[in-house]
């Protein structure tokens, strides 16, 4: 397991996180799916399958999230903390 990740598991239906959290994590979908909904919950703009990250932009801007994210079905994540990537961009820099 990379260090500073964890697997979270969901319920269908469950939120992963709501418009106006802090994006802290970005994600890799294992099994099950996750829907990204607009404004009002009730459409979906986005849908993530295994083998799918997503959350990077939101990390790199250390902003908000700007949607909600719920599990589609029971779905297995592995949630990354924000410093992993920080970390890889800092090693990245200093190999050039």
């Amino acid at each position: 397991m990379i260090k500073n990740s964890e697997q979270v598991k969901l319920f269908h239906g469950e939120a992963l996180f709501r418009t106006g959290q802090q994006a802290a994590h970005f994600y890799l979908v294992k099994t099950g799916s996750i829907y990204i909904l607009d404004e009002t919950g009730l459409i979906v703009l986005k849908q993530f399958f295994p083998g799918e990250l997503f959350g990077i932009p939101e990390v790199l801007a250390q902003g908000q999230w700007a949607n909600t994210a719920l599990a589609n079905g029971n779905t297995v994540l592995m949630r990354f903390d924000s410093s992993n990537l920080f970390q890889s961009l800092d090693q990245m820099s200093e190999a050039q």
